[in-house]
């Protein structure tokens, strides 16, 4: 049986129970459901009959099987995970094997496993493979060991011009993820980028319109969990020189400058505001959509992450480019780098993994799934990437920490830039 003691019931919350009978030939269940409120005590007890299921849930199967053992299935999974964040090393291995055996059985895609997606043309469908720590562990070891002698063969796509958590053309979200679409191949690259709360990354920098896009790390401990702290993008300044706009976009609000002229928005606001060189779109906590005059289009999303059994929260922001193709050819940073493309080529390609050879270097990627949540605010879109570990090391530029700024409305030094210049 899943977990059936529960400490707080608020309200608006919903809790479900679901048990495996060991005895088949049961056909009556006695419920029994108590508790304590602050001034009263609560008691309510009924019969459940097995043979009442078939009216609720009738003959014609779920799409994916029997629903009522697919949601046990589902609720010990996720209380298993939480398992295996806490107690000791050899209880965190028992619930993690468990869940990753019945993750494989009933076909759910967790951290512990990946899932690959046949080409149309083969009877395969799909394959829920497993991942182990030690084999992703491996993987981000192998990241830039080995060189190639050159970018090899043509077959590199062209960035879009659609950013997502991240997206095509370049975007930020979660840990922070960074995901780069690329339509014209129908494919994604993915990143991570791992770094201590109160870091400023540039994301984006185009030095012809004076367009600079920073964002700060921010950090959250667990309440029982040992592992590496929780972090997620908390804060953006973004500046566009030639149309004199500045905003300040935090977890609390958004601030806006028009030519000095200073707009505080808060996130429990919905409106829709135009400035002589920018229109924002503001749902309330949900997504803010700015709009430049002849310039780029982009969302940011607020996102709240929360931790029901440890009853904590954490707010965090997304940042998604839709549309890029205003910026110049010298747009650099963390994304900036490729709104204009990216060449590379997989070879080797096996049950999620494979060898990718860009920018002269021969990289160890796997398959991951990411939430692309420019084109589903809510929930967000799964688009399937390949993975580069080890902080992008090998896809990016140089390394993470060159993309590092002192402040968030702080101008970006490129190295390539100066060399021009130091050139001419």
């Amino acid at each position: 049986m899943t977990q059936n003691h529960f400490r707080h019931l608020f309200d608006g919350s919903e809790i479900v129970v679901a048990g495996k009978l060991s005895d088949n030939n049961i056909n009556n269940l006695l419920v029994e459901v108590s508790a304590q409120g602050s001034s009263d005590d609560f008691q309510v007890q009924g019969q459940a009959k097995a043979e009442d299921w078939g009216v609720i849930y009738p003959d014609e199967e779920y799409i994916f099987g029997n629903f009522t053992e697919r949601l046990w299935a589902y609720l010990t999974i996720q209380q298993l995970l939480d398992k295996s964040d806490i107690g000791t090393v050899l209880e965190k291995e028992e619930s993690k094997d468990r869940a990753l055996h019945m993750s494989l059985e009933y076909g759910f895609v967790t951290p512990h496993t990946s899932m690959v997606v046949a080409k149309p043309q083969t009877e395969d469908t799909l394959v829920a493979d497993k991942l182990t720590e030690t084999q992703r562990q491996q993987a981000e070891r192998a990241q830039g060991s080995t060189a190639a002698s050159g970018v090899r063969g043509g077959g590199g796509g062209r960035g879009g011009g659609r950013g997502g958590g991240g997206g095509g053309g370049g975007g930020a979200d979660g840990d922070p993820h960074f995901m780069i679409e690329l339509p014209e191949r129908d494919d994604a690259l993915c990143f991570n980028i791992n770094h201590k709360p109160g870091t400023i990354f540039n994301l984006v920098r185009d030095p012809k319109p004076g367009f600079i896009v920073n964002g700060e790390i921010i950090g959250k401990h667990i309440a029982g969990d040992t592992g590496n702290m929780k972090t997620y993008f908390g804060r953006f300044g973004i500046t566009h020189d030639a149309l004199g706009v500045r905003l300040e976009v935090s977890t609390r609000s958004i601030i806006v400058t028009q030519d000095g002229e200073q707009t505080i928005l808060l996130w429990s606001d919905s409106t829709s505001v135009q400035w002589p060189n920018v229109k924002i779109k503001l749902t309330k906590n949900c997504s803010l959509t700015v709009t430049m005059r002849h310039s780029v289009k982009f969302m940011v999303i607020k996102h709240t992450k929360l931790w029901k059994r440890r009853h904590d929260q954490q707010s965090y922001l997304g940042f998604y480019n839709l549309e890029t193709q205003h910026l110049s050819p010298s747009v650099y940073g963390l994304l900036g780098q490729f709104y204009h493309g990216v060449n590379f080529e997989l070879t080797d390609r096996d049950h999620g993994a494979s060898t990718m050879f860009v920018k002269g270097r021969a990289l160890y990627v796997t398959r991951h799934w990411q939430k692309d949540f420019s084109r589903d605010v809510t929930a967000g879109q799964s688009i399937g990437c390949w993975f580069v570990g080890n902080n992008g090391t090998g896809l990016i530029d140089g390394v993470a920490s060159d993309y590092i700024v002192p402040t968030l409305f702080e101008n970006f030094w490129d190295p390539k830039e100066e060399l021009k210049n130091l050139q001419s």
